[in-house]
């Protein structure tokens, strides 16, 4: 089980060397996926030339069948339809895939963030009923070092399990120190 907490700001090492950016998720009555963990991929191994997007649930499971939308100026547009409570960040123009079973999805990047300028991918969930923190200016650096980032759900009233524990063994501590 993961114990997770929203990022506000990406790692300075993401915002030197990639020079992204983390936008948070719209305030959304439904419940938000945030951006809960960053790390670089190694590279010369299998992960090297990957954004590698893992999605988890309050209480840090994996979630499968979650979209997520790797955007960039090229990709194929897609339509915001009446169902969706929040607006995604435009161009609304993305390859978008599903979580597997593991709740993880990777995109290969064919070329590299120049030395000096933002990467071109832009990475969010899309889901209609929860607004998503997004990440501008991804990519591969020029050593094939990728990124890894983990989006976490977090809905209004769901308290997770980890929390929940911990309640209970202070409740526990406590009543056995009585």
């Amino acid at each position: 089980m993961l114990d997770l907490s929203p990022l506000n700001v990406l790692p300075a090492e993401f915002q030197q060397e990639w020079l992204a950016q983390l936008h948070k998720a719209q305030p959304n009555d439904n419940g938000s996926f945030h951006l809960v963990k960053i790390r670089k991929t190694a590279p010369k191994t299998f992960e090297e030339l990957r954004i590698i997007v893992l999605v988890v649930d309050e209480n840090g499971f994996p979630m499968p069948g979650v979209k997520v939308a790797f955007s960039y100026s090229t990709a194929n547009q897609y339509l915001v339809g009446s169902d969706f409570t929040w607006t995604p960040p435009q161009p609304f123009r993305a390859d978008i895939f599903p979580t597997t079973g593991a709740g993880q999805i990777e995109h290969i990047q064919g070329s590299v963030v120049k030395q000096g300028e933002p990467g071109g991918i832009t990475v969010y969930v899309v889901e209609p009923q929860y607004s998503s923190d997004y990440v501008t200016g991804g990519g591969a650096l020029a050593d094939h070092t990728g990124m890894h980032m983990i989006f976490q759900l977090r809905r209004p009233g769901v308290v997770p399990l980890n929390e929940r524990l911990s309640n209970i063994e202070a409740r526990l501590a406590a009543l056995e120190g009585s």
